[in-house]
C-alpha cells in the first residue's frame, strides 16, 4: 500500500472525518481565536477535508474575506456553500503555492503524510503574507509507542490491546511514508523558516465510548482491518475487542496527542526560508510574562501578545505621559523604575512588570497622570489598535485591567476624602 492512507473515496470516510472533527476542533478553534483571526482576512486552510475548520474560517473573515480551503479529493468540500469559500482540487507535494498572499494558513494532520515536510513548510512560509500567520497541527504518538501500555485511560489497566492496535495501525501508515515524529519537528521547522513568535502546545482530550470522536476512532480500525490482517500484525479478536472498547460509554480513550505549532511572517521581511535562528519574540515573552497582566495567559496567547509589542527605549528623566495630554498607547515595564504624579503630587512608584497608560485608551481622554522614568527603561508599548486585540481576544487581560483600574479609582476616591 502506498500514498495518502485516508482515501475520501472510502464509503465511511466522511463519519471519520466527522468525528476527528468533534474530537480536534475545539482546540484548533481556540488557537485561530488567540492568532486573532478577523474580518478581511485571505487565509488557506490545507488539507481541509469535510470543511469544518474552512467553515469555521468563512463565517470568522466575513464577506470582505476569502478562505480557500485544498484537498486532493474536494468530494466534502464542494457541496459546502459558503460565499467567501474558494475550493480547490490542490496536491501539496507537487503544485504550486502564491506567494505573499494568505494572512493565515492552517493545516491539520497533513505534513505528517508528506515525503518532503521541510520543503513543504519552506514553500507555505513563503506563501504569508509579510505579517501573517501558519498554525500546522501534527500527531503525537509517543503515549502509544510508551514501554507502558496505558493508552485507555479508564478503566485501570485496560490499555494494552487498544496500544497494540494503534501500534499495528501506526505501522501499516509507515509503509505508506507516514512519519510518526513530525509533529515534534514543527516548531523547528518553523523556526528554520526564519518565523518568528512561533510556540506550541501538545495536548489531548478524553475520548469516552460512543461519543462522535470514539466513532472516528472505529472507522479507523475499519479502515486497516484487511491490512492489518493480512499482514499478520494484530489478531482479528483484538480488533474487536478494540472497536468493544470504543463503543461503551463506561470506557474513556486518550488517544494520541496533537501538537499545534504556530509562527509568524516578519513584516516587512522577504520571509519563506532563514537561517534557523530563535526567534527574538521568545525573550520578548519571557518578559512579558514577569506581568501580572499575563500571568493567566497561555503560550499561543503570549505568542500573541508578542506579535502586538513595540519595545521602546528611555533615559531618566524622560516623561511617558503626560497629565492632560492625548494618549493612544497602552505601556508595560521591563527593567527600570518610573513615579506616577498628578497635580505635582506623587502618587506611586512602577517597576518591572508593571504596566500604564489604559485609562486614556479605555474611556478615549485625555492621560489622568504624569508617568516619568526614574532610570533607563526598556518598555514594551501597545497601540490603539494593538490595546483593543489585548482587550478583545483575551477574557483573563481585560479581567485584570478592569480590576486594576477600579483598585486605582478606589484609591483616588480614597485619597480625595482624606485631603
Amino acid at each position: 500500500m502506498t500514498g495518502y492512507v485516508f482515501d475520501n473515496s472510502w464509503e465511511q470516510e466522511r463519519g471519520r472525518l466527522a468525528g476527528f472533527e468533534a474530537h480536534y476542533d475545539p482546540g484548533t478553534i481556540r488557537y485561530l481565536e488567540t492568532i486573532g483571526v478577523a474580518q478581511g482576512w485571505r487565509c488557506l486552510e490545507i488539507a481541509a477535508g469535510a470543511g469544518s475548520i474552512a467553515r469555521w474560517l468563512c463565517d470568522r473573515v466575513g464577506s470582505s474575506g476569502t478562505v480557500v480551503a485544498t484537498d486532493i479529493d474536494t468530494r466534502f468540500l464542494e457541496v459546502l456553500n459558503e460565499p467567501n469559500l474558494d475550493v480547490r482540487r490542490h496536491n501539496l507535494s507537487t503544485d504550486d503555492l502564491p506567494e505573499e498572499e494568505f494572512d493565515l494558513i492552517h493545516g491539520r494532520a497533513i505534513i505528517e503524510h508528506l515525503p518532503d515536510p521541510d520543503h513543504t513548510i519552506k514553500r507555505l512560509a513563503a506563501a504569508l503574507k509579510p505579517g501573517g500567520w501558519i498554525l500546522l497541527e501534527d500527531s503525537d504518538w509517543t503515549a502509544i509507542l510508551a514501554e507502558r501500555e496505558s493508552m485507555v485511560a479508564h478503566p485501570e489497566g485496560s490499555g494494552k490491546t487498544m496500544a497494540r492496535v494503534y501500534r499495528a495501525i501506526l505501522h501499516i501508515m509507515r509503509e505508506a511514508g507516514y512519519d510518526e515524529d513530525s509533529g515534534r519537528r514543527l516548531p523547528g521547522a518553523l523556526i528554520a523558516q526564519g518565523l518568528v513568535d512561533v510556540g506550541a502546545e501538545i495536548g489531548g482530550t478524553l475520548t469516552w465510548g460512543g461519543s462522535p470522536a470514539a466513532a472516528s476512532g472505529i472507522r479507523t480500525i475499519e479502515r486497516f482491518r484487511e491490512d492489518l490482517l493480512r499482514a499478520s500484525l494484530i489478531k482479528e479478536a483484538e480488533l474487536d475487542a478494540a472497536v468493544a472498547s470504543l463503543a461503551d460509554p463506561d470506557v474513556a480513550v486518550a488517544p494520541q496527542l496533537m501538537v499545534s505549532a504556530w509562527g509568524r511572517r516578519p513584516p516587512g521581511n522577504g520571509g519563506g526560508g532563514g537561517r534557523g535562528m530563535p526567534p527574538r519574540t521568545e525573550t520578548v515573552r519571557s518578559w512579558l510574562r514577569t506581568s501580572p497582566l499575563f500571568a493567566k495567559s497561555s503560550e499561543v496567547e503570549m505568542s500573541r501578545v508578542a506579535s502586538l509589542a513595540d519595545e521602546l527605549h528611555v533615559d531618566a528623566g524622560e516623561q511617558l505621559t503626560v497629565e492632560g495630554q492625548p494618549g493612544s498607547t497602552f505601556f508595560v515595564i521591563a527593567k527600570g523604575t518610573a513615579t506616577v504624579t498628578r497635580g505635582g503630587k506623587r502618587l506611586v512608584g512602577l517597576g518591572p512588570g508593571s504596566y500604564f497608560g489604559e485609562i486614556a485608551l479605555l474611556e478615549q481622554g485625555p492621560r489622568t497622570a504624569t508617568v516619568t522614568a526614574d532610570s533607563r527603561m526598556w518598555l514594551f508599548v501597545f497601540d490603539a489598535k494593538g490595546f483593543a486585540s489585548l482587550m478583545n481576544g483575551m477574557p483573563s487581560v481585560a479581567n485584570e485591567i478592569f480590576r486594576a483600574l477600579a483598585e486605582r479609582k478606589r484609591n483616588v476616591k480614597r485619597d480625595s476624602a482624606r485631603g
